[in-house]
């Protein structure tokens, strides 16, 4: 890992703009620099650097060995709801976000709904700061995730989803994705509860997790 320059996209994560003399020498070298204007990650001008992709500059943090919890700090919840997206589509998942339906008269929104074969991940983004120890806090917020969730369960049941192309027994994953580890071990009203750091590898390993997860079958 190059220490210094991860230093440095944390630096340019949390200000989203720093003068090019502000580097220090061996943070960065012009080569490493080009690549991440010709990715369009960041822009300089007239010797400043702004952060134009603030996610695939966490994702190049990530690269260097920052560990996603500190990459994801810098982030707004929006940018942090596109870094789960990335992660699972890294993992061949088809992803609709954010995804709408109506069910009994209402308007819904799941912030991330993920397919592949007969898996449905129905996941809410929760870029909370809380402090460890207040996870009772979490405890509505599960419960009405859960409560969007079997009405989606309800509409595909019906064949009257928006377009997902499902195996035969397919079924529903209730999730929500935190930016710190809130110490769940298991799952909250129904509603595995997962730090982002841990997300790539409970994809890696999704099959052997399956068994531990609250499921809703839906075909």
């Amino acid at each position: 890992m190059n220490v210094n320059s991860s230093r440095a996209l944390l630096r340019m994560l949390e200000r989203r703009g720093m003068k090019v003399n502000e580097l220090s020498p061996g943070e960065m070298s012009e080569d490493y620099l080009g690549y991440l204007q010709g990715q369009g990650i960041v822009r300089l001008n007239q010797g400043v650097l702004y952060v134009t992709d603030p996610v695939r500059l966490a994702i190049e943090a990530i690269k260097l060995g920052v560990d996603v919890e500190t990459a994801s700090r810098w982030l707004n919840w929006r940018d942090f709801e596109r870094l789960c997206v990335e992660a699972l589509r890294s993992h061949n998942f088809s992803v609709k976000a954010p995804f709408r339906f109506k069910a009994d008269g209402k308007r819904h929104e799941i912030d991330v709904v993920a397919h592949k074969k007969n898996v449905v991940l129905c996941i809410d983004c929760k870029h909370w700061k809380m402090k460890r120890g207040q996870q009772y806090r979490i405890k509505g917020f599960t419960m009405n995730h859960l409560d969007k969730c079997v009405k989606f369960a309800e509409l595909v049941k019906s064949s009257r989803v928006v377009k997902l192309e499902l195996h035969s027994g397919a079924y529903l994953v209730p999730m929500i994705v935190t930016l710190i580890d809130l110490d769940f071990k298991h799952h909250l009203n129904g509603v595995w509860i997962l730090p982002i750091f841990k997300l790539n590898s409970f994809l890696l390993d999704l099959e052997a997790h399956l068994d531990e997860l609250s499921l809703i079958k839906v075909r």
